[in-house]
């Protein structure tokens, strides 16, 4: 099947379920031809695979086109045939421009149950719309023993935004620990477009904590083979999101078999559960989404206050309780679970829904 597709090639989101998804769609015998957004950084892994595909300049005039991207910029398209947009998106309500730009494609795909319902809610065609998940590298994240460290160690990966919930999560550590216990708390969350002097202030929040020395942090990486090697290292993933589009470093960490503490709402609903997790209920209900940065009071999230607070320091004082006693071993639920959501696997999905819509 030939098949146009518009998106980014780089190591942030969309960059990577772009880079797996054409690699997939190639393996099944798709000729696919690339319309760029931005200029291509891929990762260094996947660096040789995304220039020969690049290599292919011009885009079929009569194939589909599959656009990977932001709601609010679905309206543009190559080809003359179907047109599909992939928005992944953390909110429930959208602006009047995504609204309006969401309606452009013909059919729209989103990767989570919970993203089909935002999409319905904010009146997009429910006959138009259908789920494809997102997958990860099961070539590289591969189930791994616990550290064997007498301390147990926490980690979040994700770029640093009140979004994510970095501004309560160093309130839970210094409240979850004393300076005796064996904790230490693993961050990995640089953000590209974050200043310097920002950036400095999350650091700052974290390191002048009480369980400051507690903490450390990983710098960027470029590979995610980089990023595999630093999961290793911990016992535990805490996610305390407000929102999500989809979350791939918590599926990523349930893969290699590691505990998981996350908020039970939005998309990583879709392979988040009460069997491989332990689910932060968000019994506050929604909030204005506000950080002064990236959202500007347009939608909502959940509410993160002190139910919710005192559930996550709840669930990391288990985990350490746990592991001081020798009974935190590998998460297998979390293991087992991951299996459905490989690139390949969520690519066979990919497949039949785009052979659907352009049948």
């Amino acid at each position: 099947m030939n098949l146009n597709i518009c998106c980014p090639i780089n190591t942030l989101s969309y960059g990577y379920v772009s880079s797996f998804f054409i690699k997939e769609l190639i393996k099944l015998e798709y000729d696919i031809r690339v319309v760029m957004i931005g200029k291509p950084s891929p990762d260094g892994d996947l660096a040789e695979f995304v220039n020969d595909v690049l290599s292919r300049q011009d885009f079929f005039y009569d194939a589909p086109c599959l656009k990977i991207w932001h709601q609010h910029d679905l309206h543009t398209y190559v080809g003359k045939r179907e047109s599909i947009g992939f928005p992944i998106f953390e909110l429930e309500d959208f602006k009047p421009v995504e609204k309006h730009s969401c309606g452009y494609p013909d059919y729209l795909f989103t990767c989570s149950s919970w993203g089909k319902n935002v999409l319905i809610n904010n009146g997009l065609k429910e006959e138009n719309i259908h789920v494809v998940p997102l997958g990860f590298n099961d070539e590289l994240f591969k189930p791994c023993q616990l550290p064997s460290d007498n301390k147990t160690i926490f980690g979040n990966f994700g770029k640093f935004e009140i979004r994510k919930g970095h501004d309560v999560l160093v309130e839970a550590f210094n409240k979850a620990f004393e300076k005796d216990d064996d904790v230490e708390l693993m961050m990995m969350p640089h953000n590209p477009f974050l200043n310097e002097s920002s950036l400095r202030d999350w650091v700052l929040l974290y390191k002048n904590s009480k369980l400051g020395n507690k903490i450390s942090f990983v710098d960027r990486v470029s590979k995610q083979s980089d990023v595999y090697d630093v999961m290793k290292r911990i016992h535990c993933g805490v996610f305390p999101s407000r929102a999500e589009g989809w979350n791939l470093e918590a599926l990523e960490l349930l893969a290699c078999g590691k505990h998981l503490i996350i908020t039970n709402c939005a998309g990583h609903t879709e392979f988040c559960n009460k069997e491989n997790s332990r689910l932060i209920e968000m019994e506050s209900g929604y909030e204005t989404a506000f950080d002064g940065v990236f959202f500007d009071g347009a939608g909502r999230w959940s509410a993160f206050e002190e139910n919710e607070m005192d559930q996550l320091v709840h669930h990391m004082r288990e985990v350490h309780k746990e592991r001081a006693e020798g009974r935190l071993t590998l998460n297998q639920s979390g293991v087992d679970m991951s299996s459905e959501f490989t690139w390949g696997s969520v690519t066979k999905v990919l497949d039949q829904k785009l052979k659907l819509v352009t049948s």
